[in-house]
């Protein structure tokens, strides 16, 4: 049975779509995590430099935290202890903390998963398209 002509073309702009839809589907699995790196006295690992009486009583929370061994994840960078981006040294109890502070995508959450499942269906609906068109102009796909 022989497919209308516009089949690789509908299959190739779906494709593109899902891909696209994928990458926004992404975002929502973007995770920012605060976590500690140890006692320093090298500020140059440091982007950031805060006393810690100057942090807010959840920062603060957040800082103790980190020191007794837990890390933190949020999907909100504006929840992360400190000001701004990068590494951040918090002067505590007499020495400076170092805290790395890192965004990442987290492909196990439901955004992780649907982000995943939908750029690999874009993916493989664009490699139909391909296929179709060759087989229907009698060329092959793959090599011999």
């Amino acid at each position: 049975m022989r497919q209308p002509p516009q089949v690789p073309s509908i299959a190739f702009v779906l494709g593109v779509c899902l891909v696209v839809a994928g990458v926004v589907l992404g975002v929502g699995a973007i995770r920012f995590e605060f976590a500690y790196a140890g006692v320093t006295t090298d500020f140059a690992d440091a982007d950031w430099i805060v006393d810690y009486t100057d942090l807010t009583a959840a920062d603060r929370d957040r800082v103790t935290d980190g020191i007794a061994g837990d890390s933190y994840v949020t999907d909100s960078l504006g929840a992360l202890p400190g000001p701004g981006r990068g590494p951040i040294a918090v002067f505590y109890a007499g020495e400076y903390h170092l805290f790395a502070r890192r965004t990442y995508f987290d492909p196990g959450t439901s955004f992780g998963i649907a982000a995943l499942a939908t750029a690999a269906s874009g993916l493989l609906a664009i490699g139909f398209a391909f296929h179709t068109r060759d087989r229907r102009h009698g060329r092959r796909s793959y090599p011999v």
